[in-house]
């Protein structure tokens, strides 16, 4: 027999439980669009939460820290100096870090957060001007800026507490493009992934720097006969062993737009010396071509039968984003989103080349942001491409994304893709997010219009077709008139995360004072099934 005092907390424990969605704390956050600014950066933490960044005056920055319940824990507001803008954040595990900077200025403001307690810490120092910047990533006090100087490519190291800055060397047999920095946090290191054009030849490499900004290794392969190494991505796997994954393409298809992809090449290095590299044509692959018709997909099928019958490869001409690797037990997950870039005929007086008018630079709802890496055709010395005329760039869209296995010894096992329904956004970023089901299946889930997208895969085997979610809204009623942004990464655990921009009416809530139209910046926890 239960006794009362137990059967008491027994109910109010069930009671808590309902409100709580299971413990699940809330799962919505509304706020309002900052005023001075178009909306919110937002910085996934993981299990330690959520940031959001913003602008709401004109020199003034604020932070707003999230638990993984969307409780908020701190704000912390300070001054941006000499009418900096917002550039860019980055997360290094531990802290947020928020860089500001204005065009053709040598003045330049890190902001360092403590993701936990919130401590602030201000940066302000001089270093190049005219210096365009395309990636921005920190280890501890030290940052690492990569971007280019009079169409030059410049790594740019500097110590915070110190100020100092200095241009690290990258002098090559060559024309050099740094394409992008990423964080090793776990050995506290920058690598950088810079292409190397000799002659007609292109080769990708991958350099790791220190906190001091000493190289402390570099790896790189050299493409067969008649290809080029177009980008790639640096995975370590423990002390001795690192892979570099990329696109590859055939060398007389590159032309001054953006590089061309044939397929898939993956590089192993074991104590830094290369042991293989292996090449997959997107030819090769059983569901590359999903996304087109059936029609098209028809005539795909007999023009690649037909160059194989005459022992060539249908050259192909695609533009990918590829992921980290997700190494698992017998192979290596590789996941990459295939794009384009779209253009449309504008008449803006300021004219495509200029600042004002410049497409090549984005920015996160304020400020001008980054500078595209993407833009910079590595074959023919990291020229950016341009619109003709008066075209100017009006967004990426996605078509669809590749997702495959490969084995340790570099052999492609097995492949899968998901189909995007018209995917368009104004930044190159990754838009899905693929992660491993202990069962052995693989979960990608993106979002789009408002919405979120899943689908289940066990390696070339579809286990749940495409499905659609929508994104839970705070009231009863509501209807959900636009989303203008829409975005869904993996947050930690079994729970995603959702955020964006929405107009909603609502004419029938129970709060009369809730009744009528709300804009609204949201996020959204949820689970994916």
């Amino acid at each position: 027999m239960i006794k009362p005092f137990f059967k008491l907390f027994f109910c109010l424990l069930l009671s808590l439980c309902a409100l709580t969605g299971t413990g699940q704390g809330k799962m919505r956050v509304e706020l309002p669009p900052p005023r001075e600014s178009d909306g919110y950066h937002t910085v996934p933490l993981g299990s330690k939460g959520v940031a959001l960044v913003s602008k709401p005056e004109k020199r003034k920055y604020r932070i707003q820290k999230f638990s993984s319940d969307l409780e908020e824990e701190w704000t912390s507001s300070g001054d941006i100096t000499a009418n900096l803008d917002f550039v860019a954040s980055t997360y290094d595990g531990s802290s947020i870090y928020l860089l500001f900077n204005r065009y053709r200025s040598s003045a330049y403001q890190v902001v360092k957060a403590s993701a936990g307690p919130g401590f602030v810490e201000n940066f302000v120092f001089q270093t190049i001007d005219r210096f365009e910047i395309t990636d921005f990533k920190t280890i501890g006090y030290t940052a690492f800026m990569a971007g280019t100087l009079r169409d030059e490519p410049v790594l740019l190291h500097t110590n915070l507490q110190t100020g100092q800055s200095k241009v690290l060397p990258t002098a090559v047999k060559g024309i050099l493009s740094i394409q992008s920095v990423e964080i090793d946090t776990t050995n506290e290191l920058a690598n950088v992934i810079m292409s190397i054009k000799d002659g007609r030849s292109l080769r990708i490499i991958a350099r790791s720097y220190n906190t001091f900004g000493q190289l402390v290794s570099e790896v790189g392969s050299l493409p067969q006969s008649g290809f080029s190494l177009l980008n790639g991505r640096l995975q370590t796997l423990n002390d001795r062993e690192k892979l570099l994954i990329g696109t590859y393409g055939h060398r007389d298809r590159q032309s001054s737009g953006p590089a061309a992809s044939q397929g898939l090449y993956i590089s192993k290095f074991v104590d830094n010396e290369e042991t293989f590299t292996t090449y997959h044509s997107f030819t090769d692959f059983t569901h590359f071509f999903d996304f087109l018709s059936d029609r098209q997909l028809e005539k795909m099928e007999r023009r690649i039968q037909k160059k194989k019958a005459d022992g060539e490869d249908l050259k192909l001409n695609y533009r990918l984003l590829v992921h980290d690797i997700l190494p698992s037990d017998n192979q290596y997950l590789v996941v990459a989103e295939v794009f384009y870039p779209e253009f449309k005929y504008n008449n803006n007086l300021y004219g495509a080349r200029s600042y004002w008018g410049n497409p090549w630079l984005f920015g996160s709802g304020f400020g001008y942001g980054l500078y595209n890496p993407y833009y910079f055709n590595p074959y023919y010395g990291g020229g950016r491409y341009y619109g003709n005329g008066n075209q100017v760039f009006d967004g990426f869209t996605y078509t669809h994304a590749v997702v495959a296995g490969i084995d340790f010894s570099g052999k492609l096992l097995w492949d899968n893709s998901v189909v995007f329904n018209e995917v368009k956004s104004n930044e190159l970023r990754e838009k899905v997010t693929a992660t491993q089901m202990p069962d052995g299946k693989t979960k990608i889930v993106y979002g789009n219009k408002g919405a979120v997208w899943s689908k289940i895969i066990r390696r070339d085997q579809v286990v749940q077709e495409d499905k659609r979610m929508s994104v839970p809204t705070e009231l009863e009623g509501d209807k959900v008139r636009s989303t203008s942004t829409d975005e869904v990464c993996h947050w930690y655990g079994p729970y995603y995360l959702a955020w964006g921009q929405q107009k909603i009416a609502n004419a029938q809530a129970g709060d009369v004072a809730a009744r009528g139209k709300r804009n609204v910046f949201y996020l959204n926890k949820l689970t994916v099934e």
